[in-house]
């Protein structure tokens, strides 16, 4: 059973799995789903539990020895494994795929891991763990989605934000969950039960959006062309070099490609995703990027980010890099080839 940590806690209120694998790219929403999975787990008698964790000289008959072990008070327990990298090697995924096939009595089985690759996901252990109970991934929250996440988490905090406020705080903690539930929790300190506009959202939080360089490139295949100033222009601020966010540009260019010569075919946005194996959480930047590009446009920004690449290695060439990444980034995401502020240059 797959889940996404928005329908765990409907899961949880009519059933308990024996095996859950929580993983993906967020850790508060990790953090919350194994909460909630505990939590759960206490109030139906589990009241043991035991915590491995997974190195390279883990001995993987412990995980045998405390599936299989008795507890001393004769309780239901939940044995913990932490792996980080997902990577079990070929003993770790025997000895999973076995304890998939029979799953311990009286024992919650919880792996915990953090980002994986797609074949991490197809994997045999995974597919075998999953299927005997359910896995939970926490995909980073997309650009279009963060402020309805956000105004979820307001109310569920027993506040109100008006638009200008939920917009504020939606820039200022974009692709930051953690630094916006902190924030959420200090409005509701500060202001508890009240509606909160721009001016208490100024006054409690601080600035901590984060901008990576596969953000900019998400919010170039959405169209949001005010996005990708506003990435550009911070990630400019935080010292960020042009050549460390052409290797991700041109990454997502390569793959825009594959993706919209797959749409060529098919005419289908989820089928041409696929076929460029894109996972299904960031597809939905393409279903506007692919109506309004064609092929020849995405080689033409392709070979012009060797030439950025070339300004930007050059002497006193630096300046007139940024400027023509702002110029192919906004022709990219569907606005008129034109500068705006990054930094201190404007082109009209």
């Amino acid at each position: 059973m797959k889940l996404n940590p928005a329908q765990v806690s409907a899961h949880l209120s009519r059933t308990l799995a024996p095996v859950y694998v929580v993983a993906g790219d967020e850790p508060l929403l990790i953090q919350e789903t194994l909460d909630q999975i505990r939590a759960a787990a206490r109030q139906r008698g589990y009241s043991e539990r035991e915590v491995l964790d997974v190195d390279r000289s883990f001995d993987w008959s412990r995980v045998s020895q405390a599936c299989g072990s008795l507890s001393l008070f004769a309780s239901l327990r939940i044995v913990e494994l932490r792996m980080p990298n997902g990577a079990p090697g070929t003993e770790g995924a025997a000895v999973l795929q076995k304890l998939a096939e029979q799953p311990p009595q009286d024992v919650l089985f919880l792996v915990v891991c953090g980002p994986l690759e797609t074949k991490q996901r197809n994997s045999a252990w995974f597919a075998a763990l999953e299927g005997a109970g359910a896995s939970v991934y926490a995909w980073p929250i997309a650009s279009g989605e963060f402020a309805g996440w956000l105004d979820e988490r307001i109310r569920a905090a027993g506040l109100i934000a008006d638009a200008d406020a939920l917009q504020l705080l939606a820039e200022r903690t974009e692709g930051n969950t953690l630094a916006a539930a902190q924030d959420i929790a200090k409005l509701s300190l500060l202001f508890p039960g009240r509606t909160i506009g721009v001016d208490q959202v100024r006054e409690a939080v601080a600035d901590s959006a984060r901008f990576d360089a596969f953000d900019l490139t998400e919010r170039m295949l959405a169209g949001d062309a005010s996005g990708v100033v506003r990435s550009l222009s911070h990630l400019r601020e935080e010292g960020v070099e042009v050549l460390e966010l052409l290797g991700a540009l041109t990454y997502g260019l390569r793959q825009w490609a594959n993706v919209q010569t797959a749409f060529a075919s098919s005419g289908d946005v989820q089928r041409a995703c696929e076929a460029a194996y894109v996972p299904r959480p960031r597809q939905a930047p393409y279903h506007k990027a692919l109506r309004r590009t064609r092929l020849p446009q995405i080689y033409g920004w392709m070979r012009k980010t060797a030439l950025i690449d070339q300004l930007a290695k050059s002497t006193g060439g630096k300046e007139q890099a940024w400027e023509e990444l702002l110029t192919l980034l906004m022709a990219a995401a569907g606005a008129a080839p034109r500068l705006t502020t990054t930094g201190s240059s404007q082109r009209a």
